[in-house]
């Protein structure tokens, strides 16, 4: 009898594992069930918000609630479908003895996400407005780039105070640990600490624009290429040959600028040097003169000129100087080759621009 009691009791036993591993695998395929549909509502809605006039930030911040309704009623079903009482007593007497503790701890990591996602937000948003706002008022990109950051950092800033709020940190601690802080980085650091100020030197000073072609030169390095962004530590040029590099803003700040699109004109400078037996001053000058008025590249002002720089070896070396427009630069390859087909027994090389 004892036997057959304690069979009972095993089967009994192996029967309720059964059922709540059977209980649980259904509440999980349940919670990824209702997640799965939260990522396809998600998808739709900002597929549709993206169509509309919404900053990408609030998108996004949509997107993420979406998922969490469903989520969360996924969730509620699953306790719905075992003994959910049983769940809660175990998850309190294991994990959280002091429920009011956990709850409150708990409340707070979601006060700070959702303080961070807004902060983040508004001042991503509060930046693009202000970019905007005065770019439609004329201000230059550096100035318009440069409160913006400024205006980015102060919400950030404020959006730190609000989580130290959450937390009930007081002020005085945070600022104490700051001031610590400053001192150490400014002594560690005094390289990136003088990039940052020459950074917001080329922003407020503007020698140069974002947009424009500027040389940068120290000894023998030199760095040619289009201005894409001015940061705060460095500035990103996109070189003639394609690649992109980052110049540390100190680099530039103490080394010779030269900006090759500051001006809507460039001169042009081309050596030609011919036998001077089939070279007649008049009727040469007058070619390469008529040459370059029937190009629309070259400005009529100031006037091309056509100089004689040297006699030697038998051989008369001429400059010819015009003007292109800064955007034109390429064409000047065109006046050589219709130079070279002018004087076959020329040599020819242009000097400006390099």
């Amino acid at each position: 009898m004892m036997l057959v009691l304690n069979s009972f009791a095993v089967t009994t036993d192996v029967a309720q594992q059964m059922s709540f591993a059977f209980q649980v695998g259904i509440g999980i395929a349940t919670i990824l069930a209702a997640f799965g549909l939260g990522l396809l509502l998600r998808r739709l809605l900002v597929r549709r918000l993206h169509k509309t006039v919404l900053d990408n930030w609030i998108i996004q911040t949509l997107g993420i609630l979406i998922i969490i309704v469903p989520t969360l009623l996924g969730v509620t079903g699953a306790l719905a479908i075992f003994n959910a009482s049983l769940v809660l007593t175990t998850l309190t007497e294991n994990f959280f003895p002091n429920p009011h503790l956990a709850i409150g701890t708990a409340w707070s990591l979601v006060e700070t996400i959702l303080i961070l996602v807004l902060g983040n937000g508004v001042a991503r948003t509060v930046r693009g407005m202000m970019t905007r706002s005065l770019g439609a008022s004329r201000v230059d990109i550096n100035m318009r780039t440069f409160f913006a950051r400024i205006l980015y950092i102060v919400i950030l800033s404020i959006t730190g105070f609000f989580i130290l709020t959450v937390w009930n940190v007081p002020i005085g601690i945070p600022v104490a640990v700051l001031s610590a802080f400053t001192v150490t980085i400014t002594v560690a650091f005094q390289d990136i600490l003088k990039n940052l100020v020459a950074g917001f030197y080329i922003l407020v000073e503007r020698p140069f624009y974002i947009g424009d072609q500027i040389n940068v030169t120290s000894g023998m390095i030199t760095y040619v290429g289009k201005v894409e962004d001015i940061q705060l530590r460095a500035t990103r040029l996109r070189l003639t040959s394609g690649e992109e590099v980052s110049v540390p803003n100190l680099f530039i700040f103490s080394n010779a600028v030269i900006n090759n699109t500051h001006f809507g004109e460039r001169r042009s400078l081309l050596v030609l040097t011919m036998p001077q037996e089939d070279f007649d001053r008049d009727e040469t000058t007058s070619k390469i003169l008529l040459l370059l008025k029937g190009y629309q590249e070259v400005l009529p002002k100031p006037d091309p000129i056509v100089m004689v720089n040297n006699y030697e070896d038998s051989k008369v070396s001429l400059q010819i100087r015009f003007w292109v427009a800064t955007g034109q630069v390429i064409d000047i390859s065109n006046v050589v080759y219709e130079l070279h087909n002018l004087f076959a027994n020329a040599d020819i090389s242009v000097r400006e621009p390099l």
